[in-house]
C-alpha cells in the first residue's frame, strides 16, 4: 500500500530564472512502484525517506523537466531551492503517467508537514493494488472494519469518521465520465439515423433494381448469391463513409482539444490510433450489414411475374411504403432525445449564468502571489511567540504591498485573500471543523465544516460581498479572534439573528482550542463555482494572503504590469502568476459545461440534420412514385394546393409519430443527465414542448420542397406516362 498527499502544496522556486510558484505533492516510497511507473531518468523514492528528517530530494514531473530544464538529461545531481531550502533531483517521472503528472515536483513522505501520529483526517490517501480475485466491495467491507476498529480504540479523536473506497481515477476525468456517457449515447443515435437514412436509400435503390433481379431470379440466379452481392454493396457503401469521416475526424480531434477546458489534459493529447481505426472499421462493417439487411430481405420478397409484367416504368403506387415510413418515424424519434439533451444543457448553462456569485465580477483583477514558507522542521522548531511574529511580519508586508498598488492610478481599491471564490482549490485545503461555545460537542468526525479564508481589510468593499449584520474587518482585527461569517452559517447555527457576539472553536480537532468571536455577517458567496454546494465561511484577518485582488476602472489587464512591478519593488523575489480577471476565473468555472453543451449541440444539430435529409429523401421518392396518382387527382379536378396538403401532411403524421416516441423515449434516456444538470428537471415541459415544435417545423420545411414539386405534376405527361 502506497501514501499520496493527493492535494499538493506549493513552494517559491528561486534561482537563475524568474521566481515561479510550484505545485508539490509528497508520496511514500512504494507509491510509484505500485501505480507501476518507472522514472526515465534517476530513481524513486527509497524507504529511508519516508521517516522524517530524511534528506532533501525531489523527483520531477515529465513536464516540469521539460518546461523548466529543457529536457536536460544531465538535469539528475542538480539542485533547486524550494521557499529558501535546497533540495537535489534525483528522478525524472514519464510523461501520460495518470494521476502522477499533475504536480510539478514530488517530495518523500518524510517531508510532509504532519508527522502523522494522531487519529484524525491527515490529507494523505491510501493507494493500493487489490489482490487477483478480490472485488473493490470486499475491500470496501474490510477498510470498514478496520475503520470500525480505530473508531473503538480511538473514540475521541477518530469517531464518526468514515472511508471512501473506489477506482483511483483522474479527478478531472471522473468528472467527465458522466458526460462522456451522455456524448457517447447521442454519438450512438447519430450513428442509427445514419443508418435508416441509409436504409431507405437502399430501399428506393432496390426498387428501381426490380426488374434487374426479377430477371436474375427467373434465368435461375441463386438468392444466396443476390444477397452476398447486395450485402457487400452496402458494406462497401459504409467502408467508403467511413474512410471519408475517418479523414474528418482528425480535423475534428484537433479542434476538439482546443475547444476542450483546460483540466481536460487527456482530451487536448487525444489523437488517432490503431485501435480507434480498428473500431472505426467494425462499426462501418457492422452498419453495412445492418443496413443492408432489411432492403435485401424486402427485395427477395419480389413478385417475379409482376415485376417482369411492369414493362420497367414502375407501378403508380411504390412498394415497401410502410417501411419506408417506419424508417421516417424512427429516424424522427432518434433525433429528438440528442436534441432535448442538448436543450437541457443549454438551459441549464443559461440557469448557471443567472446564477450570481455574491460580490461583483467586472473590473476585478486577480493576481497571485505567494510567499516562501517554513519547511515542515522548521516551523515545528518554532515557538508560539516565535510563529506570531512571523505572521505578523508577513500581514505587515503583505499590507504595504496592498497599500501601494491601491495609489496606482485607475485602481478604486486593492485586497488580498488566501484562496479566491469561485476557484478550483480543493475544499478541504483550507476548512476546519467546527464547535460552538456552550452548546453540546458533536462526534469529531460529524462536526460542521466552515471554509476560511484570511483577508486584508477592505476585502469585501473591494470585492463586492455586501454587510448584512456587524461590522467588516479591520485594521484592529489584524491577528485578533474576530471573525465574520456569511450568512448561511448564521441562518443556520443562529436562526434567530443573534450570531453577534457568539464564538466558535476553529481548531476543534486540535488538542489546543482557537475560539472566534464572530463580529461581522456578510452576504454569501460561491467559494467553488456556481454550481458548487452551499458553504459555511468565515473570515478573518492575519497572516499572508496568496492573492491580491485589483478593483479597477477600467481594462484590469492594463493595471497587471504597474502592480506586478510594486510587488517586485517591495521584495524581489515574489513569483507573480495567474494574472487574470475574475470574470475570466467565473468563464472558466463553466467551461467544463460549456463544453459538454457545445459536443452534444454538435451531435444534435447532425442528429437534426440528417432527419431531415432523410424525410425530405423520402417524400422526394414518394412524390416521384405517385406522380401519376397525383396527374389523375389534378385530372379530376384536384386543385395544386390538395397536392401540397397531401405530401405536407402525410409528412406532419409521420412527423407527429416520430415525436410522441422520442418524447416517451426521452423521458426515460434523459434520467441519465440529472447529474449534469443544474436549475432545470430532466423532465422540464418547456424543453420538450420547445424542442418538439423545432423538430415539427424541421420536418415541415423538409416535406414542403418535394410537395412545391408535386403542385406542378402536368397531368397529361403523367398519363401519358402510364
Amino acid at each position: 500500500m502506497g501514501g499520496l498527499c493527493w492535494y499538493g502544496f506549493g513552494a517559491n522556486l528561486t534561482g537563475d530564472e524568474s521566481p515561479a510558484r510550484v505545485n508539490i505533492n509528497y508520496a511514500s516510497a512504494n507509491l510509484f512502484p505500485i501505480l507501476g511507473v518507472k522514472p526515465v531518468a534517476g530513481r524513486v523514492f527509497l524507504p529511508a525517506e519516508d521517516r522524517p528528517g530524511s534528506a532533501p530530494i525531489v523527483i520531477l514531473s515529465h513536464h516540469f523537466w521539460q518546461s523548466r530544464f529543457g529536457s536536460d538529461p544531465g538535469v539528475l545531481g542538480r539542485v533547486v531551492t524550494l521557499d529558501g531550502l535546497r533540495y537535489g533531483i534525483v528522478g525524472v517521472l514519464p510523461g501520460n503517467s495518470g494521476v502522477v503528472d499533475s504536480p510539478d515536483l514530488w517530495m518523500p513522505l518524510g517531508h510532509y508537514a504532519d508527522p502523522l501520529t494522531d487519529h484524525t483526517y491527515h490529507g494523505i490517501d491510501a493507494i493500493a493494488r487489490l489482490k487477483p480475485g478480490v472485488t473493490m466491495a470486499q475491500a470496501r467491507a474490510e477498510f470498514d472494519s478496520l475503520n470500525r476498529q480505530s473508531a473503538i480504540a480511538y473514540p475521541a479523536e477518530h469517531k464518526g469518521f468514515g472511508v471512501l473506497v473506489g477506482p483511483l481515477q483522474n479527478p478531472a476525468a471522473a468528472q467527465m465520465h458522466q458526460t462522456l456517457l451522455v456524448l457517447f449515447g447521442a454519438v450512438g443515435l447519430v450513428l442509427l439515423i445514419a443508418c435508416a437514412n441509409i436504409v431507405n436509400l437502399l430501399l428506393a435503390r432496390n426498387a428501381a433494381r426490380e426488374k434487374e433481379i426479377a430477371l436474375r431470379i427467373a434465368v435461375g440466379a441463386n438468392s444466396r448469391r443476390l444477397t452476398q452481392q447486395l450485402l457487400t454493396e452496402s458494406v462497401f457503401l459504409a467502408l467508403a463513409g467511413g474512410a471519408l469521416g475517418t479523414a474528418l475526424a482528425g480535423a475534428g480531434v484537433k479542434l476538439l482539444g482546443a475547444l476542450a477546458p483546460a483540466n481536460l489534459s487527456a482530451v487536448q493529447t487525444s489523437h488517432l490510433n490503431g485501435v480507434v481505426f480498428l473500431f472505426t472499421l467494425a462499426v462501418c462493417v457492422l452498419a453495412g450489414v445492418g443496413c443492408g439487411l432489411l432492403p435485401t430481405l424486402q427485395l427477395r420478397k419480389t413478385d417475379v411475374n409482376a415485376a417482369l409484367k411492369q414493362g420497367g416504368k414502375g407501378s403508380g403506387a411504390f412498394s415497401g411504403r410502410k417501411l419506408h415510413n417506419f424508417v421516417v418515424v424512427a429516424e424522427i424519434a432518434l433525433a429528438l432525445v440528442p436534441l432535448i439533451g442538448a436543450g437541457l444543457l443549454l438551459r441549464s448553462l443559461h440557469e448557471l449564468l443567472n446564477v450570481s456569485p455574491g460580490f461583483r465580477v467586472d473590473h476585478l483583477l486577480t493576481m497571485h502571489v505567494p510567499m516562501a514558507t517554513n519547511s515542515s522542521n522548521v516551523y515545528n522548531k518554532m515557538t508560539r511567540a516565535q510563529r506570531r511574529d512571523a505572521t505578523e511580519k508577513r500581514s505587515l508586508e503583505f499590507l504595504q504591498i496592498v497599500q501601494q498598488v491601491d495609489a496606482l492610478p485607475g485602481v478604486k481599491s486593492a485586497a488580498g485573500v488566501s484562496a479566491l471564490p469561485l476557484g478550483a482549490q480543493v475544499q478541504y485545503a483550507s476548512a476546519s471543523r467546527f464547535v460552538i461555545e456552550n452548546r453540546p460537542i458533536p462526534d469529531a468526525g460529524v462536526r460542521p465544516i466552515v471554509q476560511t479564508r484570511v483577508i486584508t481589510p477592505g476585502y469585501f468593499s473591494t470585492v463586492g460581498v455586501p454587510l448584512f449584520r456587524g461590522r467588516t474587518l479591520t485594521q484592529e482585527d489584524w491577528n485578533s479572534s474576530n471573525i465574520a461569517i456569511d450568512e448561511a452559517m448564521a441562518r443556520r447555527f443562529w436562526p434567530h439573528g443573534d450570531a453577534l457576539g457568539k464564538r466558535i472553536n476553529l481548531c476543534s480537532l486540535a488538542p489546543t482550542p482557537c475560539w472566534f468571536s464572530i463580529v461581522g455577517v456578510v452576504g454569501n458567496v460561491h467559494q467553488f463555482g456556481l454550481d458548487a454546494a452551499p458553504t459555511y465561511d468565515a473570515y478573518y484577518c492575519g497572516g499572508w494572503t496568496d492573492h491580491l485582488l485589483i478593483r479597477t476602472s477600467s481594462d484590469p489587464h492594463v493595471i497587471a504590469s504597474a502592480a506586478t512591478n510594486v510587488i517586485h519593488k517591495i521584495d524581489p523575489m515574489l513569483p507573480v502568476d495567474a494574472v487574470s480577471t475574475m470574470d475570466e476565473i467565473l468563464s472558466d468555472t463553466l467551461s467544463p459545461r460549456r463544453f459538454s453543451a457545445l459536443l452534444i449541440s454538435i451531435f444534435a444539430a447532425l442528429a437534426l440534420s440528417l432527419a431531415a435529409i432523410g424525410i425530405y429523401g423520402v417524400m422526394s421518392y414518394m412524390v416521384s412514385k405517385r406522380a401519376s396518382e397525383i396527374g389523375i387527382r389534378m385530372a379530376l379536378g384536384a386543385r395544386p394546393r390538395d397536392a401540397l396538403y397531401l405530401i405536407v401532411g402525410h409528412g406532419a403524421k409521420l412527423a407527429l409519430c416520430g415525436i410522441v416516441v422520442g418524447v416517451v423515449g426521452a423521458l426515460l434516456l434523459t434520467r441519465l443527465m440529472t447529474s449534469l444538470l443544474y436549475g432545470v428537471h430532466a423532465s422540464d415541459p418547456l424543453t420538450f414542448i420547445a424542442i418538439s415544435a423545432l423538430l415539427m417545423l424541421v420536418a415541415l420545411a423538409a416535406c414542403y420542397i418535394p410537395a412545391r414539386r408535386a403542385m406542378r405534376v402536368d397531368p397529361m405527361t403523367a398519363l401519358n406516362y402510364e
